[in-house]
């Protein structure tokens, strides 16, 4: 019997080749299924017995911070709506018995057999991951000849999500009791507030991330569209699906399964010719490592308004521990700040769990991108008031005024 990565590459490589998907007659019908339509399963997916002993702790369940792991019957089970895609328990399965999602092969037939506009839309993560010399155009170039109609950075989204939260915070936090959870970007650090802090979600602006943005944007301004996300996180698998979220992204890829997909492709990445449409500001793009969000976020309230008698400080965490420490400190009255950031990956979104390069490393390569960008704040970037215009709006305190667009409802 096939396995489920031997499963993959060939349901893959006939993808790639627009041919029909077909399998020999000794496959897993559930692993068939996984694959062909991963929305209808879990994140995390069994692909074989669990074997541990009954009467041990189970190593996936003690990984666990969200008690999402639960014993069935015929061994574990994940429970989805716990889960929030931080993927500890497969990292800590020594059987290998837990995969993660993959969302590429249904992608895939879409961009062979959908009549409508298909859009990528990449994570800011994603500077240097493919090779140095693939630059943002390349990528463009090599998405478009995938089958996209289009490659849009996330960190253009995160411009105007900037402006929201400096905004939030200039008209909330008027003395030094007050204080603002960042909403945008992290779901697992959301995730943590919604589910285990609920009582601090007030001082959480009601704003999506920078994905949610994108794919609500697309859909607006082209209503058949499909929006695909690229990130380095299985938590935005999650995210899409929460309630108050869906529609916005219709699929989630890893870095890994678009590495996957250029490889059985045989897209040469680092030859192709440049497509280079550049939009994001420094601070957006720097939303990829941990501290760029209250970075941008401060550098925007103080931009905003020089002389307020609160100023703004910020105190940020990454890795779940390290959130959860903070969140304790400041339910203890240890506040430190008055901006607190969280992200739950160690070093920030360029850690994230399929990321193909190292933290560091990533966080090298975004900054050198985020240096050629030719704006530094969202407030100088001309893209963001073009964006809005075709949105309908003139100013951005007219869009966040009128408009609900990049809002959420916190307590669904």
């Amino acid at each position: 019997m096939q396995t489920l990565e031997e499963l993959y590459w060939h349901l893959l490589k006939q993808g790639a080749d627009g041919k029909p998907l077909a399998v020999g007659g000794d496959a897993d019908p559930k692993l068939i299924g996984c694959l062909i339509h991963p929305e209808d399963k879990p994140l995390i997916w069994r692909v074989k017995p669990c074997l541990c002993p009954p009467d041990s702790p189970r190593d996936c369940q003690t990984a666990c911070e969200w008690d999402a792991v639960i014993l069935g019957d015929e061994g574990i089970v994940i429970d989805d709506e716990k889960c929030v895609g931080c993927q500890a328990c497969v990292d800590a399965c020594k059987l290998d018995a837990l995969k993660t999602s993959k969302e590429i092969i249904p992608v895939v037939q879409e961009l062979r057999e959908y009549d409508g506009p298909v859009y990528a839309l990449v994570a800011p993560a994603i500077s240097g991951q493919f090779g140095k010399d693939v630059t943002m155009g390349k990528l463009r170039t090599a998405l478009k000849r995938l089958g996209f109609t289009g490659m849009l950075e996330v960190a253009v989204f995160a411009d105007i999500l900037t402006l929201k939260e400096a905004l939030e915070f200039d008209k909330n936090i008027r003395d030094e009791t007050q204080f603002q959870l960042t909403s945008c970007c992290c779901p697992m650090w959301i995730a943590m507030i919604k589910k285990l802090y609920h009582q601090l979600l007030p001082n959480v602006p009601g704003s999506v991330s920078p994905m949610i943005a994108g794919g609500r944007t697309v859909k607006r301004l082209h209503s058949t569209a499909k929006t695909v996300f690229i990130g380095p996180c299985l938590a935005k698998k999650a995210e899409k699906k929460e309630p108050d979220l869906v529609g916005a992204i219709d699929y989630v890829l890893t870095y890994q399964e678009l590495s996957d997909l250029f490889s059985v492709s045989n897209i040469d990445l680092a030859s192709l010719p440049e497509d280079k449409v550049p939009h994001a500001s420094e601070a957006g793009i720097g939303y990829a490592y941990a501290g760029g969000v209250s970075k941008a976020v401060s550098r925007m309230v103080e931009q905003l308004n020089p002389h307020r008698s609160v100023t703004i400080q910020t105190r940020r965490a990454d890795g779940v521990p390290e959130c959860k420490a903070m969140i304790n400190d400041i339910l203890a009255g240890n506040h430190g700040g008055n901006f607190f950031e969280g992200m739950g990956c160690k070093g920030g979104c360029v850690g994230g769990p399929r990321a193909i390069i190292s933290k560091e490393e990533g966080k090298k390569q975004v900054q050198a991108y985020g240096k050629e960008a030719l704006y530094k704040t969202p407030a100088e970037n001309p893209y963001v008031i073009e964006l809005l215009k075709e949105l309908g709006f003139s100013t951005v305190e007219e869009f966040l005024e009128n408009s609900r667009l990049y809002d959420r409802d916190m307590d669904t």
